[in-house]
């Protein structure tokens, strides 16, 4: 067997013009008990709540993660860090990231490269964040914290370009 090292194409080449960019949005709401916020999510759908299409490209390119509390609020009550993960609905049980986003601060456009091709038809991806934030001090008051990401992905549907990137895949 022959080992095939995968060509990354450059941002430059992707076919912008037949693929404007996706930016999908997941909150959640963590309420306060006995002093402590804490997010277990059960994964659901990502908005817009769109289909994965069958042999379309997805290049994820960045992330954000905030909070709707001060930063500083934030990461001087981490009890669990929070980690934040995302799944397609025919594999709800099984990650698509291979390791969760701890979110230890707030992160602006992060970059985080990933792609997916899915030859499941009608699908879609779900997220969901899981931890524990303690009420301290400076949160007493506050009933509720909301926890939010913004991805923003490529939609790659030119089938010329997707075969010819996943070619080296296919390599036996």
């Amino acid at each position: 067997m022959q080992l095939v090292i995968p060509v990354i194409p450059r941002i430059e080449d992707l076919p912008y013009f037949f693929s404007p960019p996706i930016e999908f949005t997941y909150v959640s709401t963590a309420l306060v008990s006995a002093g402590i916020y804490t997010w277990a999510d059960v994964p659901t759908a990502l908005t817009p709540n769109r289909k994965v299409m069958e042999n379309v490209l997805y290049y994820f390119r960045s992330i954000t993660l905030a909070a709707d509390i001060d930063e500083l609020d934030f990461t001087s009550n981490i009890t669990t860090t929070p980690t934040f993960q995302m799944y397609l609905k025919s594999r709800c049980k099984s990650i698509l990231f291979r390791e969760p986003i701890y979110m230890v601060k707030f992160l602006q456009n992060f970059e985080y490269r990933f792609m997916m091709l899915t030859h499941q038809s009608d699908d879609q991806l779900f997220a969901g964040f899981s931890g524990a934030i303690t009420q301290g001090a400076s949160l007493v008051g506050k009933n509720s914290i909301k926890l939010t990401a913004v991805i923003s992905v490529q939609e790659i549907a030119d089938e010329e370009f997707v075969k010819r990137f996943c070619a080296p895949y296919l390599k036996k």
